[in-house]
């Protein structure tokens, strides 16, 4: 059983962000899901890849020139995610895109409604692309603000290389900050603050409250202290690494196939693959999870 954290659905124009990303770089035929375009071959081709649940974080925010990338709008619409949510309970998870530049949507209201209208309980924001600031930035306070009180997780985009206008968008002690002023708040940083991999792990050692998906990044620069920290459990930290693809932007089977061929210690499998996502992702009083993942 597996919870992906980071499994982009990839049917409608809700994909289009992503499909003409793999086009632009001829990998397009490699997901076939997202070539088709529908909801049977997204479920099709994770659960081939033995994905059980994804979670869509799929984004939604104006694009950016950072370094020598240039990226395009992202237009995932919200209430897409939340109807793929409804007709399939245990195998899909909304994230509703939070533009935090307020330039698609007003922030603090679209959270509101995915909560109340649409039945979201996690959010994505990536405010290095939009409005260009960093994560602890006092502009985001009645964002992260709002997501705990209505006790949500939060996705954070934490890419050094992708991420912000300057690398040091992605040093953990911006999400740190967070995590300090709200206590309460869970907080899941994807790609795993790259390349500040071992200041990374020690603040989700650190705080109950930050978990980490390196996703691709487990393989980069630090991956031997990525394997050497789940296996040796320092300060606990096996329960803070979250399983994530980053799909469609990766062939899912290939990855999944790659990382379970890692030498993992056999009992701290279970932890990466789907529970520790379930406590970050606060579906322990879940009645369907509960049953599905026998908790």
């Amino acid at each position: 059983m597996i919870i992906d954290v980071r499994c982009r659905f990839t049917g409608g124009k809700s994909a289009d962000y992503y499909r003409e990303q793999l086009k632009n770089s001829g990998r397009l035929p490699l997901i076939k899901s997202l070539e088709e375009g529908t909801e049977e071959s997204f479920f099709k081709e994770i659960e081939d890849a033995g994905v059980t649940t994804a979670v869509s974080a799929s984004g939604f925010n104006p694009g950016a020139k950072l370094g020598k990338y240039n990226f395009a709008d992202r237009t995932t619409i919200n209430d897409d995610l939340a109807e793929i949510q409804k007709r399939n309970p245990v195998r899909f998870i909304a994230c509703g895109g939070i533009d935090v530049s307020n330039t698609f949507h007003q922030s603090l209201e679209e959270i509101r409604r995915c909560y109340f209208e649409l039945g979201i309980r996690v959010f994505g924001i990536e405010p290095g692309r939009a409005p260009g600031c960093l994560p602890s930035d006092p502009c985001l306070d009645e964002v992260y603000k709002l997501i705990q009180e209505l006790n949500c997780t939060v996705i954070i985009q934490t890419s050094g290389l992708k991420g912000g206008t300057y690398l040091d968008y992605a040093n953990p002690h911006h999400i740190e900050v967070v995590a300090h002023k709200f206590p309460y708040l869970r907080i899941i940083c994807a790609h795993g603050c790259y390349p500040f991999v071992r200041e990374a792990m020690v603040i989700a050692m650190r705080r109950d409250t930050i978990w980490l998906s390196p996703e691709g990044y487990l393989w980069h620069l630090g991956h031997e202290d990525w394997m050497r920290a789940i296996n040796k459990n320092f300060e606990g930290f096996s329960n803070k690494f979250l399983f994530g693809t980053a799909f469609p932007l990766t062939p899912i089977k290939a990855f999944v196939e790659n990382f379970m061929n890692l030498p993992f210690k056999e009992e701290v499998l279970p932890k990466l693959l789907y529970k520790n996502a379930i406590q970050a992702l606060n579906l322990e009083d879940n009645e369907l999870f509960v049953k599905i993942y026998q908790l």
